[in-house]
């Protein structure tokens, strides 16, 4: 893990109830966040992509589309780095116990791809397990 720097910038959080409908919303609110960057554009749709995707995973696996459950979201930009983080009400998962979506036996399933976006357009991610939540931390270096 690079030395990151602790010139927090700013905090944007966004809760939203767990619904695939919500998605829009979230890009909305990435995309208005990230525009206060100097992220190129090009890295700013990875972002945006990337946080499209863990909120997809916490409405659908995470809070099993419970929509009385919300999935909160926080982007922290710091003058050396972004993190988002993206938490919601699930058990979380083993990260070892997933398939490989680029086995030849998996390429052609519809789904199954989105933590590999996650991990190739992010620098790093980690997964938190507390009693209260499941939480995805990303970061992505400037």
């Amino acid at each position: 893990m690079k030395n990151l720097s602790n010139n927090q910038v700013f905090d944007h959080f966004l809760a939203i109830p767990s619904d695939i409908k919500e998605i829009e919303r979230v890009q909305d609110f990435a995309r208005n966040v990230l525009s206060t960057t100097t992220y190129p554009s090009d890295t700013r749709q990875d972002i945006i992509l990337a946080l499209q995707e863990g909120v997809n995973n916490a409405i659908k696996h995470g809070n099993g589309n419970g929509s009385s459950l919300e999935v909160l979201i926080k982007m922290t930009l710091y003058e050396s780095h972004l993190e988002l983080r993206i938490r919601d009400k699930g058990l979380g998962f083993d990260r070892d116990c997933l398939k490989d979506p680029t086995e030849p036996e998996q390429r052609m399933r519809c789904n199954g791809r989105g933590l590999l976006f996650i991990e190739n357009y992010m620098d790093e991610i980690c997964f938190v397990r507390e009693a209260e939540y499941h939480e995805l931390k990303m970061i992505r270096y400037r």
